[in-house]
């Protein structure tokens, strides 16, 4: 594909190019998929907007960060144009991205949302983020195709000289090794077998498949970098950076995968609400519950009012999704909670 444009608006002023399209696919295509595997985990659709929305602007900019900072074409920053062309606030738009630093960016997007709410841990939101990024990316790369671009070594093998193990390159009029298509079939691949995790794997602990992503994505993109034409190596080495990044990432990853899987590690207190949103077992239990409850950021009594009074119970009675709606956001019980989980007695508490 030649023409990297696909249509232009204003006489020309503003252009929209294939690129831009797929990734925009791609990322509405896994918002969907998020607010499906959110409902199987009782995350609600008021938390999953938000979320979007902080996890794809850190994630883009993090992208564009990622590509730019070590890229000595993009210096000095000299003039207010030097800083938009940095940015990528140009006529031309985004045309360098680099999905690691989206990685890292939505990761730090699911981290204010989930201390921002308090509501959900960041172990079982991110377990649903990153299937999606995978049907992301899988879309998001054909904008590659469309820019010619993420291609690997030359193909002289006839056979061979075609889609999907090719894709011909007008610059120089050489048929290329299909990056680009070889990463989007490895990524389906971990998509199916994540969903299949997700959906099958009752022991699962969470946070094994955030890790599991991790492990797969950095053992797919490293492997690939042999194969790619330019990468940058760390100085006065033939070193490339993103593959050290990615395998030391796929290393770690697969550790504490199995760490975590076995109980020798753990992401999040077993204490945690792991039943759903507060809201849902509060209508569960009739709204009988222990006192300091946050109900939607308010205190029991402001969210409940006057009328309705907490009822206590003796200690031993205490259910364990009432003990897991004290828990705060990575599991972590208040003192009272742990004091009433420990304590033996059957004398009532007063209130």
């Amino acid at each position: 594909m030649s023409d990297k444009i696909a249509f232009s608006l204003f006489d020309g002023n503003i252009t929209v190019t294939w690129y831009g399209i797929f990734v925009t696919l791609g990322i509405l295509c896994a918002y969907f998929l998020y607010l499906f595997l959110a409902s199987k985990r009782n995350i609600d659709i008021d938390f999953s907007l938000e979320l979007f929305i902080w996890v794809v602007v850190l994630a883009i900019i993090c992208c564009r960060l990622f590509y730019v900072v070590p890229r000595k074409e993009y210096y000095p920053i000299d003039s207010w144009d030097a800083l938009m062309r940095f940015l990528g606030l140009t006529k031309e738009g985004l045309a360098g991205l680099t999905i690691i630093g989206g990685i890292f960016g939505g990761a730090a997007g699911i981290l204010f949302c989930v201390l921002r709410y308090k509501k959900y841990s960041y172990a079982k939101v991110a377990d649903c983020v990153v299937l999606c990024v995978f049907l992301g990316q899988i879309i998001g790369r054909w904008g590659n195709f469309a820019n010619q671009e993420l291609y690997g070594q030359i193909i002289t093998n006839p056979a061979f000289q075609k889609w999907p193990f090719a894709v011909f390159i007008d610059s120089d009029g050489l048929w290329h090794q299909a990056l680009y298509m070889y990463e989007g079939f490895f990524n389906l691949i971990g998509l199916i077998i994540g969903l299949l995790l997700f959906f099958r794997y009752k022991k699962l602990k969470n946070f094994t498949i955030s890790l599991y992503y991790v492990f797969w994505y950095g053992l797919v993109r490293g492997t690939l970098e042999f194969l790619k034409l330019e990468h940058k190596n760390f100085p006065g080495t033939e070193i490339g950076i993103v593959q050290v990044i990615a395998y030391t990432a796929c290393i770690v990853a697969f550790v504490l995968m199995v760490l975590n899987q076995k109980g020798i590690i753990r992401f999040q207190s077993k204490i945690y609400n792991e039943a759903g949103d507060s809201l849902k077992l509060l209508a569960a239990y009739d709204r009988k519950v222990v006192e300091g409850v946050i109900i939607e950021g308010k205190s029991y009594y402001e969210a409940c009012g006057d009328e309705v009074s907490p009822v206590f119970r003796p200690a031993g009675e205490y259910t364990l999704a009432e003990r897991q709606m004290r828990a705060v956001v990575f599991g972590r019980p208040s003192k009272e909670v742990r004091r009433v989980a420990d304590e033996t007695d059957n004398s009532e508490i007063e209130s």
